[in-house]
């Protein structure tokens, strides 16, 4: 798998600008947010490669548990930073695993997160929905000259191949079966926040890891279990 550790090179820049091509296009750049700390070896600095050092101490992370094809995964702080894309054939379940001979870095990462819930709660919403009734709604019909004939309609459907009728779209106020409005509906969340660690470990060795992160996402919420519908009012 492709990782790109931030770097000078016009190779890294190339690589970097793929990913961030395909995230844009695959809507898979949603990071989730957190903070923790590092334990490095000793206290001394991690040397990832010749441009990436972590220190110990205090560190924000921000990473994609469920990326769609890419993500980035980045841990730094003010003094030091390390940003790395991946891509969706790196995790397995709850955990992501960054090889060293693919990354370019001196060691291999390995993630894993868990949920941990911390309350739930219950709101009323308003949202969109359809209903019978009257409204106006832009609609297809053919204009034959003298009478126009909606979508739908068995005379449209006759004579939508008639080169003596041209199509258009228009905005009528009539009796439709799905006009737009809305209604209030209560929904109960779940709230809950990510309880994350990174390994850092040298290659082919069964050794304790180097550096280890321990840390915690913000909170977040699973989306809504609709448990009451009011009655959809037609705009």
């Amino acid at each position: 798998m492709l990782h790109l550790p931030l770097s000078g090179s016009s190779a890294a820049l190339l690589r970097r600008l793929v990913m961030l091509s395909w995230c844009l296009l695959a809507a898979g750049c949603s990071s989730l947010a957190g903070k923790g700390y590092l334990f490095t070896r000793d206290g001394q600095p991690l040397q990832l490669s010749e441009e990436v050092t972590l220190t110990q101490g205090h560190k924000r992370l921000e990473f994609n548990p469920q990326p769609w094809l890419a993500s980035r995964l980045r841990l730094h702080d003010a003094q030091s930073e390390l940003s790395l894309w991946t891509t969706r054939g790196d995790y397995a379940g709850n955990s992501l695993f960054i090889d060293s001979q693919d990354s370019g870095l001196d060691y291999d990462i390995q993630a894993r997160w868990r949920e941990q819930q911390a309350e739930t709660i219950e709101r009323e919403e308003s949202e969109s929905c359809s209903a019978p009734g009257y409204c106006s709604k832009p609609v297809r019909r053919l204009d034959c000259g003298r009478r126009t004939y909606r979508e739908g309609t068995e005379r449209y459907e006759d004579l939508e191949d008639d080169e003596r009728c041209e199509e258009e779209t228009a905005v009528e106020r009539d009796h439709f079966d799905d006009c737009p409005g809305h209604r209030t509906a209560r929904k109960r969340y779940r709230v809950y926040k990510l309880l994350v660690s990174l390994e850092f470990r040298e290659p082919f060795s069964d050794s304790p890891p180097v550096a280890e992160f321990s840390g915690e996402s913000h909170y977040r919420q699973h989306a809504g279990e609709t448990l009451a519908e009011g009655r959809c009012e037609v705009y």
